[in-house]
């Protein structure tokens, strides 16, 4: 298996949801991953064993995600839809194999105190890790950005890695993402390592502008070498939005060997 997994909902955005997974494994990937794939969930499964890649993460319905929603783990009157979506993305992810589920906090609602909506959140986590357990599967808390996302209640990797921590079970771990350490100000490169005991699955794009690695300010092969230093051995999502065609595997064989001090 290979050390990166193609993000499908954004190396390729432009093609149905049905074509991704076939795209990905054309271009070199065994490994895919994926924000939640909405009404079609059969024909997703049904063309990712078909193209015959391994989903390494799988997104939790986070609700609308073009209208400013990131998952509802905060709000007090969420409970059964969150536990509905869980069911869901468990029978999706215990069908795909995905080791897996990426579970959005969400963003600050009025009229609730932030202390309270941390405990809301840190409740229904503990509530899903028991679901999870059950399931085999592992949850991944994600931190994002207030530039992008305002109001996120969890919007460092310092905030995630507590609210993991908070939670306290074995099968709630931390997402850690390059960009959106990068858009909070906060250098990925040195900052990583200090979360490697907590991190489960990794992404990547560079920053500004979500793109490819080299159209940003994080240094690819160095971010890499920082995982490696660390310790990690799990997969590196690609989640930028490539400018034209979606890469081929390839191109980022020559940045992990550097990471691994593999000369030519």
């Amino acid at each position: 298996m290979t050390r990166f997994s193609a993000h499908l909902s954004t190396l390729y955005a432009a093609l149905p949801l049905v074509e991704r997974p076939a795209a990905a494994a054309a271009a070199g990937f065994d490994t895919v991953e994926t924000w939640w794939p909405g009404a079609d969930v059969a024909g997703f499964a049904s063309s990712v064993e078909a193209a015959g890649v391994a989903v390494s993460c799988l997104n939790m319905d986070g609700g609308d995600l073009a209208a400013g929603e990131r998952g509802f783990m905060n709000v007090p009157t969420a409970r059964r839809g969150n536990l509905e979506a869980f069911a869901a993305a468990i029978e999706l992810g215990s069908a795909l194999e995905a080791p897996f589920i990426n579970v959005l906090v969400g963003r600050a609602v009025a009229g609730v105190s932030l202390s309270s909506q941390w405990d809301i959140a840190v409740g229904m986590f503990r509530e899903l890790a028991g679901h999870a357990a059950r399931a085999g599967v592992t949850i991944v808390i994600e931190h994002l950005n207030e530039h992008d996302v305002p109001g996120a209640l969890v919007s460092t990797p310092k905030a995630a890695a507590g609210l993991v921590e908070a939670v306290g079970s074995d099968h709630v771990r931390l997402l850690y993402d390059a960009y959106h350490a990068a858009m909070a100000g906060i250098d990925p490169v040195r900052d990583v390592g200090a979360y490697v005991g907590l991190i489960s699955h990794v992404q990547y794009a560079d920053s500004p502008g979500r793109g490819a690695p080299g159209t940003g300010t994080i240094d690819f092969t160095a971010f890499l070498e920082s995982l490696d230093t660390a310790g990690y051995t799990g997969k590196v999502g690609l989640e930028f939005i490539p400018a034209g065609e979606p890469p081929q595997l390839a191109s980022f064989s020559a940045a992990h060997d550097r990471s691994i001090g593999v000369t030519t």
